[in-house]
């Protein structure tokens, strides 16, 4: 059949009013317990991608994400409603809900994600009291990353000057400070100290992770490593996460600064923190994060399904295994000893745990920082999580003792499989 003019120009019409289809999205008041609501969106092509997603759910980056239960797309050519099944973990959802209400930190942030998929298992943003903050601050990315960014210094090191966890490193001063001195000077005296990467990244030692980066990295080296990890970098995701930022250039001591994390200029999303947490665990390969397992139509008809996807490898799975060393190191001997204490001499002593802290003064909000990144890993099961709290003038409760209470809450219905599994081993040798 022949196209006349009248056809063409109607169909010209058609396809620019698809094209120029208007998105509408419903606001609303955040709360700790992820909101829902019906979201209409404007007509699209048939099929839905992570991008759709991002675009419907997020409305603009940094804003509060409602994650609607229902959504109208295009489905054959028609405006039909559909179902969103999200991919969070409903009992670790809701002890990590109850436990941000039970300390009540000023602000907070939890994101615990799968390793090997990019599922994410549980997204929270909490402020205790603050009606005027209303976005979803796991997604922000204006937080100091603080002693987190020496995970990036430290995967640039071992990954390009060769180091290991055992390398003996030399350096003045104590551990959490860090002036010029320390840094734009090599003296060795008396009170030069010796210590191993894995001992400096354990009690987070500033001075080392400095020098490294002015003269064992280097700013083209770390600048890769930290693109590697999320800096500086949109993150593939179906919902909207506020890109994070470093700031490097070739002078040595903004090179110290950054590359110890003794800076403001570094911030990140606590979605990126677990992102890169699960890029370690998971050998180097850093998958794509997604809240949405599937979209259905009323009658049941699928119309998306959520499949795992590598973004990129940040490291070898070598370097991942050395970092996974340093990581380790943390919780049993470094910063977070205190928060893990008893843990592996109780029921948990099978899941292999490490992390990485972090804490710094901050202006938005206004508080002390309080980071921790970290993975846990037993059997098939692979999660990263990044917890973050904000104090204004109280210090209510530790990020390292909120990851602990996630991973117990996670790996405890592991526990009693591990259980059920070992003692029906048990009896199938005694019936021999």
């Amino acid at each position: 059949m022949k196209l006349t003019r009248a056809r063409c120009g109607a169909l010209f019409i058609f396809i620019a009013l698809a094209v120029l289809g208007i998105f509408y999205q419903r606001g609303g008041h955040p709360s700790l317990t992820t909101a829902f609501s019906s979201i209409a969106v404007a007509a699209k092509p048939v099929g839905l991608t992570k991008d759709n997603l991002s675009e419907a759910l997020g409305g603009s980056v940094g804003k509060f994400v409602q994650l609607p239960t229902e959504m109208t797309m295009p489905v054959d050519g028609e405006q039909k409603k559909t179902i969103i099944q999200y991919a969070f973990d409903a009992k670790l959802q809701e002890d990590m809900e109850e436990l941000f209400k039970s300390y009540k930190p000023d602000y907070g942030a939890f994101v615990a994600i799968d390793a090997t998929t990019g599922r994410v298992l549980s997204m929270i943003s909490y402020n205790h009291g603050d009606k005027t903050r209303l976005d979803h601050l796991a997604l922000r990315a204006t937080f100091p990353s603080a002693s987190v960014f020496k995970m990036v210094t430290a995967a640039a090191v071992i990954s390009e000057r060769k180091f290991s966890a055992d390398t003996r490193i030399s350096y003045n001063g104590a551990n959490h400070t860090l002036y010029h001195s320390q840094i734009l000077k090599s003296n060795v005296n008396r009170w030069t100290h010796q210590i191993s990467l894995r001992e400096a990244f354990a009690k987070s030692v500033n001075t080392v992770f400095g020098r490294i980066g002015a003269y064992n990295v280097g700013a083209v080296s770390l600048a890769d490593y930290a693109g590697r990890f999320g800096f500086n970098r949109k993150i593939a995701a179906d919902i909207p996460i506020q890109q994070g930022k470093s700031v490097i250039t070739n002078d040595p001591w903004s090179l110290a600064e950054t590359a110890s994390g003794y800076t403001r200029e570094n911030t990140m999303s606590p979605m990126q923190g677990a992102i890169m947490a699960a890029a370690i665990a998971n050998d180097g390969n850093m998958m794509e994060p997604y809240v949405v397992q599937s979209v259905h139509a009323l009658d049941g008809t699928p119309i998306y399904n959520a499949e795992p996807k590598l973004a990129n490898t940040t490291v070898t799975s070598e370097t991942a295994a050395e970092i996974r060393a340093l990581m380790r190191e943390t919780v049993v001997r470094g910063t977070s000893k205190k928060s893990f204490r008893g843990f592996f001499k109780g029921g948990f002593s099978f899941v292999d745990v490490g992390g990485k802290t972090g804490s710094l003064l901050g202006n938005d909000p206004k508080g002390k920082y309080d980071w921790f990144v970290g993975y846990a890993h037993a059997g098939t099961h692979r999660i990263a999580i990044c917890a973050l709290t904000v104090h204004e003038k109280l210090w209510r409760v530790k990020s390292s003792y909120l990851a602990r209470r996630a991973i117990e809450s996670y790996f405890k219905p592991r526990l009693a499989e591990r259980n059920v599994a070992s003692v029906s081993r048990q009896t199938r040798r005694s019936n021999y």
